[in-house]
């Protein structure tokens, strides 16, 4: 009697699970195929299989697929399956929906291709497949997708859902509900992405164009992106650890790769460490942690930059605004230009070379920013100074002079995703940018009344957007000149994002953030 009660008990509880309610206990991805240890924990998983299935499949061989790296039509396996929530709700409905507009309605061609090869026969596969990740009744599923066979990587797209509600979460509400708080997580991951990216950088083939045109600020910009809270895929392969799945830029191959970052769901205790500093001719730099500031005080050499229009009359500290790595020393040396030009060099743990340009930065408003990574001042293990100049000790014995590296790496243009004429319609009337790549810039403010012509000059990417010195001229001969430093970012609709680093807005001020409409390319 007791054995027919027990099971009643198990047969009603996973009868509750499949549906929208109820509470699930947490459990391995559903296509683990872990083995249930009791009935009641089979019941369980079994539930949880039921509320997510395949709204569509389609296992077969095909010839006459493009393939990127060779650039042939091949013979593959597409191996397609689709996922659906089985819940009646709104929000499963969207999901569903979605679902099949990203990924079923690219491969329903393959129906109509005739069978390549023998049953059995081993191609390159494309197609979709999914994994759920159960935490208590919350749900996230990822889909992974490939179009192309061969060494193409997979790519991850993930949602988050509640059965028990019946309602989509967001990744920072799924992380919260883990105890995980998300703008900490967001960060780990843009600085792991970017370690991974700026390390195979500095170790493949390296190309100066991509450095002239920006490309190495679009790709390091992309990735910040692409981490983000909202991009990132939960996973949990098992109880109580968590995986989160994102991807970085890779030049060496010209795609997209995977990065999984496992995430301690107990925080781990402090770690110590090391504080980096130095100190130049009233400049002074400190490392700590994922804290990185630069200190500027009154001193002979500092005054200088009086004919600049910039004066150190006390001391003030600034934080270095785009630093990602983790690093080993760091050092301060001047830029020959005949005047005192102080450069922090930062030596990351892969032995890559990262710099501060402080007066070129303070040319454009107070706040430093700190360039791309060098990366052909690779391979270092030491800074030094020599003189008034840095060189970086490399591995193998030999030294490389920083400086004249530097100032070339100052040299780079204005990333493509940013160019272009923007509109802004505020207070003042009608506002608008024109940013080009080749670094001209004009903007016209206060309902157009006056126009401003200059340049424009790329300092460093944060997670806000790319940054960029502005100083331009009024046009009409001895008017005004205005100086600012702002993060630009695009969206999905070409629409620029401002964010405010240093200086007065120019189209609406005392705002740190506005959106100007694309207007043209």
């Amino acid at each position: 009697m007791k054995h027919k009660r027990f099971a009643a008990v198990v047969l009603a509880a996973a009868l509750l699970l499949a549906g929208c309610g109820g509470a699930a206990a947490p459990a391995a991805p559903a296509n683990s195929g872990a083995a249930a240890k009791s009935t009641a924990s089979t019941a369980v998983q079994t539930a949880q299989k039921e509320r997510i299935t395949d709204q569509y499949t389609l296992e077969k061989n095909v010839s006459g697929v493009w393939e990127e790296d060779t650039g042939e039509y091949i013979s593959v396996h597409v191996s397609v399956h689709v996922p659906q929530l089985e819940c009646d709700s709104p929000d499963a409905a969207s999901i569903n929906d979605e679902l099949n507009d990203i990924y079923a309605a690219d491969f329903r061609e393959y129906e109509t291709y005739e069978e390549a090869g023998q049953p059995g026969s081993e191609y390159p596969q494309i197609g979709v497949n999914w994994d759920a990740y159960w935490y208590g009744d919350c749900v996230s599923l990822v889909v992974r997708d490939r179009y192309s066979g061969g060494s193409a990587p997979w790519y991850s797209r993930g949602w988050c859902f509640d059965f028990a509600t019946g309602q989509q979460i967001t990744v920072a509400e799924m992380l919260q509900r883990m105890g995980l708080d998300p703008d900490t997580v967001q960060q780990q991951m843009q600085r792991q992405a970017m370690q991974t990216f700026d390390r195979e950088m500095a170790q493949g083939p390296y190309y100066e164009s991509w450095r002239l045109d920006g490309d190495f600020s679009q790709m390091r910009m992309d990735t910040l992106e692409c981490n983000e809270v909202e991009n990132l895929c939960l996973l949990l392969p098992e109880q109580n650890q968590l995986v989160i799945r994102s991807r970085y830029g890779s030049a060496s191959e010209g795609k997209w790769q995977q990065l999984d970052v496992e995430i301690p769901l107990t925080p781990a205790a402090p770690a110590d460490t090391p504080v980096l500093t130095d100190t130049y001719d009233g400049v002074q730099v400190q490392l700590e942690g994922t804290q990185a500031t630069i200190t500027l005080r009154p001193a002979q050499k500092t005054d200088q930059w009086g004919d600049f229009g910039i004066r150190v009359e006390q001391e003030h500290s600034y934080p270095i605004l785009g630093t990602y790595n983790e690093y080993i020393d760091v050092c301060i040396g001047e830029q020959e230009d005949g005047f005192f030009r102080p450069v922090v060099y930062l030596l990351t743990k892969d032995g890559v070379v990262e710099y501060v340009d402080v007066l070129r930065c303070l040319l454009f408003g107070e706040a430093m920013i700190c360039q791309n990574p060098i990366y052909i001042a690779n391979n270092g293990v030491a800074l030094e100074r020599s003189g008034s100049e840095v060189n970086l000790r490399r591995a193998d014995g030999s030294v490389l002079e920083l400086a004249p590296l530097s100032a070339e790496w100052n040299e780079q243009g204005i990333p493509y995703s940013i160019a272009g004429a923007y509109d802004y319609t505020g207070e003042t009337g009608w506002n608008w940018l024109d940013l080009r790549s080749d670094s001209i810039v004009q903007l016209g403010v206060q309902d157009n009344s006056r126009i401003y012509r200059g340049n424009a000059a790329y300092l460093g990417v944060v997670p806000e957007g790319m940054v960029l010195g502005i100083s331009a001229n009024e046009t009409e001969a001895g008017q005004s000149s205005i100086e600012f430093v702002a993060a630009f970012k695009i969206d999905m609709y070409n629409n620029l994002t401002l964010t405010m680093i240093a200086g007065q807005n120019p189209f609406a001020e005392g705002e740190t953030q506005l959106q100007m409409t694309y207007s043209c390319g």
